[in-house]
């Protein structure tokens, strides 16, 4: 009997699982923005945690651009941080 080949490959869970990561760090931060007065990051963290939900994990294109759009963002919010804003 032939085993059946699954359709995700190790590199596609890691990328997966390094998305996720990044959701998690982008929503932390936009957690301590809120804390800091930005009503308008508990707008967006709303989004950013439905976004991530519904990314499609066997989708490693939506995966992977959703992976960039999430780095920008945490670059945005890291550079907030360090320009003291």
């Amino acid at each position: 009997m032939a085993a059946e080949q699954s359709s995700w490959h190790v590199n596609d869970v890691v990328a997966y699982d390094l998305m996720r990561e990044l959701s998690s760090t982008v929503q932390s931060r936009l957690v301590e923005n809120r804390r800091r007065g930005d009503a308008a990051a508990h707008d967006e963290l709303l989004e950013v945690r439905g976004a991530t939900l519904a990314i499609d994990g066997y989708d490693r294109a939506a995966v992977d651009a959703y992976t960039q759009q999430l780095q920008r963002r945490d670059a945005q919010l890291a550079q907030a941080v360090a320009d003291g804003v």
